[in-house]
């Protein structure tokens, strides 16, 4: 059976430019409700209320599979090449306290990074094993050291301050 995490993202455009921040995964939809009227309060998130996003992402699914040939530029994670389908039969992650979020960022100049969004797993060793079977895929293997894994605490806010 599928397992999947609730992330809480805040999206907003401003004149300039869109930006993104991840402000936590959660195995609860109360919990997330409670972080997102948290965040509301700081400046930034109070001025752009409607720009939360609740998204459900699989466990252990690896996106870019294949490597990459391309830039995709800043938000690598509007680009994922399929999106997660939860079905009917998937459950919300039980008895976890955190999860292990991978990236790839490598900087292509001085006012840009190419960054993409790889998955959520389960356990380091889940993590740690995709990433060393990525960095022999296109793209990846030129830039091996831009791979970040984090450990990130469930349901807990990220983003601590405005913006």
């Amino acid at each position: 059976m599928k397992q999947f995490i609730y992330t809480l993202e805040h999206i907003y455009t401003d004149e300039d430019h869109t930006a993104i921040k991840l402000l936590g995964f959660f195995d609860d939809l109360t919990k997330l409700e409670k972080i997102k009227d948290q965040a509301l309060k700081f400046p930034g998130f109070r001025d752009y209320p409607d720009g939360f996003l609740r998204i459900k992402n699989e466990m252990n699914k690896v996106h870019w599979k294949t490597g990459f040939t391309s830039i995709i530029g800043e938000v690598g994670r509007d680009y994922i090449p399929e999106k997660d389908e939860i079905d009917r039969g998937s459950s919300v992650v039980q008895n976890l306290t955190a999860i292990f979020s991978v990236s790839h960022i490598y900087t292509i100049d001085r006012y840009l990074d190419d960054e993409r969004i790889i998955g959520v797993f389960s356990s380091l060793e889940e993590a740690q094993q995709n990433v060393d079977e990525l960095k022999q895929q296109p793209g990846f293997k030129e830039h091996p050291e831009d791979f970040m894994v984090g450990e990130i605490e469930l349901n807990k806010l990220l983003w601590t301050s405005g913006f």
